[in-house]
């Protein structure tokens, strides 16, 4: 995880997805749910902590990136601003990244930088380091959730095998 993202990486995934996306795009689908699962599991484990802060709803998201060489899904805190007439205290997504990603003074006015720390200590004191909802929600799963990527990898590749047999 970094600057407020899980990414899950497991050695032989983006092997396995070039084949299956050239010769089975049907298990690539398969597999691509199952890894998709796990960054939901993800996304809704620390949505859930982050509600305790007192504010709910969709805080995270769900990104994945797919290149030649490279295959990821990570949950993100979601960015973003708010609208004129709007409090920033009001949406979820601008309060999840800042509960995540508060974790030093940047581009503060001199005037500002007391209370930009002021708000970390706080945040820090109640909630926990950097990383506070993700990196927890990852550190229960892990466990779990490697595995299960990995078991379905060598499933794929069973069925993949298996076909190419007949």
């Amino acid at each position: 995880m970094a600057g407020g993202t899980v990414i899950v990486q497991t050695k032989g995934l983006v092997e396995t997805r070039a084949l299956l996306k050239e010769f089975a795009p049907d298990l690539l689908k398969r597999l691509n749910v199952r890894v998709g699962l796990v960054a939901r599991n993800l996304r809704d484990a620390a949505d859930s902590a982050f509600s305790f802060t007192g504010v709910g709803g969709g805080a995270y998201r769900i990104k994945t990136r797919s290149r030649v060489n490279k295959f990821s899904v990570s949950v993100i805190a979601k960015a973003g601003g708010v609208s004129a007439g709007e409090r920033w205290s009001d949406q979820p997504g601008v309060l999840a990244s800042i509960f995540e990603l508060a974790n030093g003074v940047r581009d503060s006015q001199p005037q500002n930088v007391k209370r930009t720390q002021s708000l970390i200590a706080t945040l820090n004191a109640k909630y926990g380091g950097p990383g506070r909802f993700l990196w927890s929600s990852w550190d229960d799963q892990k466990a779990a959730s490697l595995p299960s990527i990995d078991a379905e990898i060598k499933a794929v590749e069973a069925e993949y095998t298996e076909r190419m047999s007949v």
